[in-house]
This record gives C-alpha cells, structure tokens and sequence, in this order.
C-alpha cells in the first residue's frame, strides 16, 4: 500500500514543466568525492555547430545543441527564464548562471552531476551553459515503481544520494526538485545510482542567498512535497542522514576563494556584479554557516 502511495503521489505532484528525462547506463557506481577547485577550465568555450529544439513543454530547457567537441548539450541562455512560462521569478535571467554556480558547487560538495560546459553560438554571440547528454543515455524515465523498489531495497546507493542532493538542495534553495530531474544509472552490479541536474529554479534565479538567508525551502514546493515522500521510504536507514550530514560539512569548509573561482569560470554576461559582491560577502560572512546549521537541523530531525 505505501508503495502505490509513493508512486500515486508522485504522479500528483509531477509538474508539466519537467526538463529533459532520460536513463543512462554505465559500467561503474558513481562515487562522490570531494575536492577542491584546482584547475582553471578550458580557457575557451565550445562552439554550438547546430541547434536542436526540445520537443514538449520544458520550463527553460528550448534547445540542445550539438558543440564543436562533437558531442550533444541540454542548454540554456539568460533569455530562456524570461521567456519561460513560470512566472515571478525574481531574477530569471540568472538561469545560465545559476545552473553553473550549482553544478559546480555540487561537485566540490560530493554530489555527482553531469558534465557542464559553457558553449557559444556564433549567429548571436550568445554564450551559454550546457549539461553534457550522456552517450549511452535512454530516451525514457525510470519507472517510478522501481525508484520505489530501490528506495526500500538492501542496497543503500541510491537512497543515500537522495538524502545528499536534498541537503545540497536545500542549501542552495532549490524549489524544484523532483523524481525525474535526475540523472538515473545503473552501476555494474545493476543497482539504481543517480547524478543531480536541472537547477533553474534555484540560488540565484531566486535572490539566493540574501533573499531566504538561514530560511528553509516551504511546504508546497515540488523539493519539499516530494520529499516527504522519499523521507517516509528511506527513514529507516539510519546511514543516510550521514552522507548528508557529509555534503554539509563539505559545503562548510569551502573557502571563499573557491566561490569566486566559480564565478570566474562563467561569462561576464551572465551573472549580475552586484549580486556575485552580495554572495562572495555572505559566503565569507556568517551568513553560510547559519545556512549550513539551518539546513543541518532539517536534516536530523
């Protein structure tokens, strides 16, 4: 019964504006490490070659493009959350940029997502953020009642990086997380594993962090609603909240030097110089650790 539950109220809470769903298969489990931000990026962006729409109705996802390395990118440029029918955003042209800034911070945090790039396109002299399409990759979601059936198996992959990536979500203020803005694999030994992606509705499209400072994510948002729901499956695996609780202390310790290697790395165009001042001073401040406590407190409870 719980689990027809889980999977009727997910179906509820799914929303017409979910981004690309796709299933990748891979040989090897992904394992979160952490580490610092020691290497410049390319000193180049990759040329878009061609672009291609997106079929069906995506909140800020309207094209892929295939870039100059050969390989195809989910995109979004700063024009894509204005033109975006979710509306009262506070900052929607920070779409690229918050996609950046988290995708980054997720992978010094421990948390696996997909490769990001930034990609230009010459017809308009736009850059923009790309999300790498794994090769192997799946045309189709997983189906819900697996996710159920992982969720509640003797495997714990799965259900750990759930709890890691809504610590790291909760942080940076991200309202829409659902079961299908992950990236789900299977490692070699068949179970489910995941990576993170889509975070267009969060950080600094949303005034992040001066906005919300220590205030969590409310009740009603697809991160919390759905949530719930994952919490009530996964409660009794007493070793998730330590992978979050692990996300969190990471977080913590980064410096702010790292932040600002962050921004550094993404176009000018893209994020708003009084806003990058505002996060870079909170991040160095008080400010991050209170948020970390906060979010810290949510997760023991």
């Amino acid at each position: 019964m719980l689990n027809f539950m889980f999977v009727t109220r997910i179906a509820r809470l799914h929303v017409a504006y979910n981004e690309e769903q796709y299933v990748v298969k891979q040989d090897d489990e992904i394992k979160p490490e952490h580490k610092e931000l020691t290497e410049q990026e390319p000193l180049f962006s990759l040329e878009i070659i061609e672009l291609r729409p997106v079929l069906g109705n995506t909140a800020h996802l309207k094209n892929t493009a295939i870039a100059s390395d050969g390989l195809e990118y989910a995109i979004k440029g700063i024009s894509d959350g204005e033109n975006s029918f979710v509306k009262n955003v506070p900052y929607p042209k920070q779409v690229p940029a918050s996609e950046w800034f988290c995708s980054k911070l997720a992978e010094i945090s421990g948390i696996p997502t997909p490769t990001c790039r930034v990609l230009f396109y010459p017809d308009n002299n736009e850059y923009f953020f790309g999300s790498q399409y794994d090769l192997a990759s799946l045309p189709t979601a997983i189906d819900q009642a697996n996710i159920v059936q992982s969720l509640m198996s003797d495997d714990p992959l799965l259900r750990r990086q759930f709890w890691a990536i809504y610590a790291f979500d909760q942080f940076v203020y991200n309202v829409d997380r659902h079961v299908n803005n992950y990236l789900y694999s299977t490692n070699r030994d068949g179970h489910f594993i995941c990576k993170a992606f889509d975070f267009s509705l969060s950080s600094l499209v949303m005034g992040w962090p001066n906005k919300y400072n220590d205030m969590l994510i409310p009740n009603g948002m697809n991160t919390t609603n759905v949530w719930s729901a994952i919490k009530n499956l996964t409660s009794f695996d007493k070793s998730c909240k330590d992978y979050a609780l692990k996300v969190l202390g990471y977080i913590d310790k980064i410096e702010v030097e790292s932040v600002d290697n962050i921004f550094s790395q993404m176009p000018e165009s893209w994020i708003n110089p009084l806003q990058k001042e505002a996060l870079i001073s909170w991040w160095g401040g008080s400010g991050k650790k209170k948020r970390v406590n906060s979010v810290r407190n949510e997760v023991l409870k």
